[in-house]
């Protein structure tokens, strides 16, 4: 517990007073905003905190900038404003790291607690509907998906990972784990990549799948031995 405690003190210092502008909205975009469990329409010209995450509908999109970033999250997709930053390689282990901590011993409760919607439920009284979990779950992939385009690997990576871990039905897309595996593979993360395709291996893949996946360990276990 201690060791979890340190590893998020440091990560948390790279998010603190992080704040964006809404550049533009175009359709139905919604923001959560902080521990709030009701989604609110985005305007244009309002800054939004890291602690906010942004859900744009299938015909919408908002381009925020800050920090000398600026991002635009396109159709059906979803994301934690905290994950436009930047990560060295050292930083995105030790995230990572904590990722194994955090689901390793609770994945049993993580099955049964995330069936129910996370962000707003129906005792809420709220105006703005609940969204489904795992609708929510593959929007946010959606987003880490676009994060990784956009050349924030490292952050798409972790945001993927912490995915997989808050939605567990997210660990059957089989196309986007594939996905993420390989941008693990283009930052060199051979270890974290070997690991990801052996689950991955366990799924119900079509034939091309298991060849690609297969090819991918018989690989990396050759790069990892030094042959």
């Amino acid at each position: 517990m201690k060791k979890i405690m340190i590893m998020t003190a440091i990560l948390a210092c790279s998010l603190f007073a992080q704040s964006y502008k809404i550049e533009k909205v175009q359709g139905t975009v919604k923001a959560l905003i902080g521990n709030s469990e009701q989604w609110v329409d985005v305007k244009e010209g309002t800054m939004v905190s890291s602690s906010t995450v942004l859900m744009t509908d299938k015909n919408a999109l908002i381009v925020l900038s800050g920090r000398g970033i600026k991002f635009t999250l396109k159709p059906s997709a979803a994301l934690s404003v905290n994950s436009l930053k930047r990560m060295t390689i050292d930083e995105l282990l030790l995230a990572l790291a904590m990722e194994e901590i955090l689901s390793t011993p609770a994945k049993k409760k993580d099955n049964k607690s995330m069936n129910t919607a996370i962000y707003g439920t129906n005792e809420s009284g709220a105006k703005t509907a609940a969204v489904p979990t795992n609708l929510l779950g593959d929007l946010k992939l959606n987003g880490a998906r676009q994060l990784a385009e956009n050349g924030f690997k490292e952050t798409a990576i972790l945001t993927a990972k912490e995915t997989y871990r808050k939605y567990p039905d997210t660990q059957k897309n089989i196309l986007t784990r594939i996905y993420f595996a390989e941008q693990m593979m283009q930052l060199s993360l051979f270890d974290e990549a070997l690991a990801e395709y052996s689950q991955i291996q366990n799924l119900p893949l079509n034939d091309p799948q298991s060849k690609e996946v297969h090819e991918k360990l018989d690989f990396l276990k050759k790069k990892l031995s030094g042959m």
